[in-house]
């Protein structure tokens, strides 16, 4: 595939292209391309019944179904903006993207919204959806009620410039920051994954276990592209995939690395040989750095089927890729394993190293990794400041340190930006330090990612207690579950008397990252 297609345009055209084919599948049952066209079109003529007009945002809070896939779709080609959020984070961090999106309907699980209710929904959402089995409570719209209420017509289709979908990063000041995406960009992210997995056909059959509002979603969109077939499972367990994934039946399976040490775990378990995991032929992993000695072991149990896609929510995926005949030992004159690069710079993407001043580094040399192409998204969502920091003259700054080695392999090896990648997710501490700032009795508090062998990087927070007074670890991850989507919870909890500081007077978090990273070859 060398052309861009918009996102909306490729939906469409394969359910006639591939009518008859299996398109979804989960635990209640299967759609073929043309019943899934079928279903998509009616949907988004439902959506567009509701009052929605073009760039309309629509809030998803469902797991991976053959309904989100519906929703997706019907949101793509309708020409909606898609604001898909983890079920995971807590309500008060759903209310607060959910009043930036401002949104005009949601989608959300019965059962879920039974439990969480329906406070966290802002005031400009005139209609909500239940997906899923569960009872549906008062005054929402049961899913297949708003489906069959919708027209069999087609519409005209978005544009490529049209906006698709609004990502949602954790922000730099505590406050989430929505990434724009267009057609064109998640078309370009189509073009480039199947550019570097080369395999992938009509007769593939991919599962999905990780949230394809994420990662696993990109996979998905390159699988609809060639008319395979996605399963997908509403949550990742490591028995069950390890199952799945014997059957031979499945033979793309995209994992983030914490679902690779899982799975490795489990396949070590039951003692099974390596290099004979069922008929997976694509194993697509992105989503934070991996360790060189679970590549190497993941290599062992899935051989030529590993490839590493390297992204970012600004700029999609893929900006370099490892392909699986550089799933080698051999080390560069630095010394680091090429299993530690993020691979080669990719076919239809440009990556400049630049320094401080965001000028070109000679070769070899250590700066900010920036990108440009049609991967590259127009900026954040309301928020101008935020889009002239990061996006330039086409270029996207990523705010990942690296370099380009003499083989022109790309390692990450530091973040400018003070993020943390833990299980796949992007964290970033000072919204963590506001809600722990809120403890009584806390003075000072400072929070990093700390290596970590199953989450990459693990959050770890250092607090200074007020002069006579006691505070346990214990209390402050029990405050922070309160108050933050489990993933952000802080793994460890380390009391001191004093944060270091600077010359300024300002937490010396430099000092800090020393002490946890000591040893380590990267800082991611």
């Amino acid at each position: 595939m060398t052309d861009l297609v918009p996102l909306g345009r490729m939906y469409a055209s394969t359910f006639t292209e591939f009518a008859g084919r299996p398109a979804v599948r989960d635990d209640r049952g299967e759609l073929t391309y043309a019943d899934l066209g079928v279903r998509v079109w009616r949907l988004a003529s439902a959506l567009r019944g509701l009052g929605l007009a073009r760039g309309a945002r629509v809030v998803i809070v469902s797991p991976n179904s053959n309904q989100w896939a519906q929703i997706d779709r019907a949101v793509a080609i309708g020409g909606f903006a898609r604001v898909a959020l983890l079920s995971r984070l807590h309500t008060a961090e759903l209310a607060q993207i959910a009043t930036d999106a401002d949104p005009t309907v949601v989608f959300a699980d019965a059962d879920w919204l039974g439990t969480c209710g329906r406070a966290w929904i802002p005031s400009s959402v005139g209609h909500v959806v239940a997906t899923g089995a569960g009872p549906v409570p008062d005054g929402v719209i049961p899913f297949e009620e708003l489906l069959a209420a919708g027209r069999d017509e087609e519409a005209p289709l978005p544009e490529g410039h049209d906006l698709a979908a609004i990502l949602y990063t954790s922000g730099s000041t505590g406050l989430p920051k929505g990434v724009k995406v267009t057609h064109d960009n998640a078309g370009a992210r189509v073009r480039g994954i199947l550019h570097e997995l080369p395999r992938m056909g009509s007769r593939d059959v991919a599962l999905h276990t990780a949230p394809i509002s994420h990662f696993s979603g990109g996979i998905q969109e390159a699988v609809t592209a060639v008319g395979g077939l996605n399963v997908f499972e509403a949550a990742f367990d490591p028995a069950r995939v390890a199952d799945r994934a014997s059957s031979g039946e499945i033979t793309v399976l995209p994992l983030v690395p914490t679902m690779i040490t899982m799975l490795l775990e489990e396949l070590e378990r039951r003692e099974a040989p390596e290099g004979r995991v069922g008929d997976i032929t694509i194993v697509p992993y992105a989503g934070s750095a991996i360790q060189p000695d679970r590549a190497a072991r993941a290599h062992g149990y899935f051989g030529s089927a590993m490839y590493q896609l390297y992204g970012a929510s600004e700029a999609q995926m893929p900006i370099a890729a490892l392909a699986p005949h550089d799933h080698v030992t051999a080390t560069n004159d630095r010394g680091l394993p090429r299993l530690a690069s993020a691979g080669r710079p990719t076919t239809y993407v440009e990556v400049a190293i630049v320094d401080e001043d965001r000028r070109p580094v000679p070769a070899g040399e250590t700066g900010e990794i920036a990108t440009r192409g049609a991967h590259v998204g127009p900026g954040y969502w309301r928020n101008d400041e935020a889009t002239a920091e990061a996006f330039r003259d086409g270029w996207c700054y990523t705010g990942d340190v690296g370099y380009v080695d003499e083989h022109d392999f790309l390692f990450i090896l530091d973040r400018r930006k003070d993020m943390i990648i833990t299980g796949g997710f992007n964290v970033y501490p000072r919204e963590i330090e506001n809600v722990v700032s809120d403890l009584s009795g806390i003075r000072e508090v400072a929070v990093l990612g700390s290596p970590d062998e199953r989450w990459g990087e693990a959050v770890t927070a250092f607090v200074a207690v007020v002069p006579g007074r006691e505070l346990s670890p214990k209390r402050v991850i029990e405050h922070c579950r309160s108050r933050l989507g489990g993933y952000k919870v802080p793994k460890r909890v380390i009391v001191v008397d004093e944060l270091p500081k600077g010359g300024t007077g300002k937490i010396d978090k430099v000092a800090l990252r020393d002490r946890l990273w000591a040893g380590q070859e990267r800082r991611v």
